[in-house]
């Protein structure tokens, strides 16, 4: 692997791990440390990728859209599953399982422009 294709594993961690600092921010002002962050954040990055790696080893058997649907019920429940203890409210408690898994998916759609700007620039470099 290339140190670019490593420095941009790294960016796309770094950029996850600050949309969920942020999504906890906006969340009722949930605190979340960059540690536990960084670790969903790699969770994830593990875990849809492998995903994606069979879905094309497999000769792209699941459609896009599907992958997509999959990939949020995925993100929603790990934030579920991962942040429920670790990120806190204002008062020192646990969010929980529904407050972690408003935050991930709060955390996914702050991503959602980003990516799309960043497929627009992808397509259009590639034509």
């Amino acid at each position: 692997m290339s140190s670019f294709s490593f420095l941009f594993l790294l960016l796309i961690v770094a950029l996850y791990a600050g949309s969920v600092k942020l999504a906890a921010l906006l969340y009722k002002r949930a605190r979340l440390s960059w540690r536990d962050a960084s670790i969903f954040s790699l969770i994830l990055l593990l875990l849809l990728g492998a995903g994606m790696l069979l879905n094309r080893l497999s000769g792209d058997v699941i459609p896009d859209l599907v992958a997509v649907a999959a990939s949020v019920v995925i993100q929603v429940g790990i934030g579920a599953w991962y942040l429920a203890a670790r990120a806190r409210t204002l008062d020192g408690k646990p969010v929980g399982s529904k407050g972690a898994a408003m935050l991930s998916l709060i955390a996914y759609g702050l991503l959602v422009p980003l990516v799309m700007v960043w497929a627009v620039m992808h397509s259009a470099m590639m034509h």
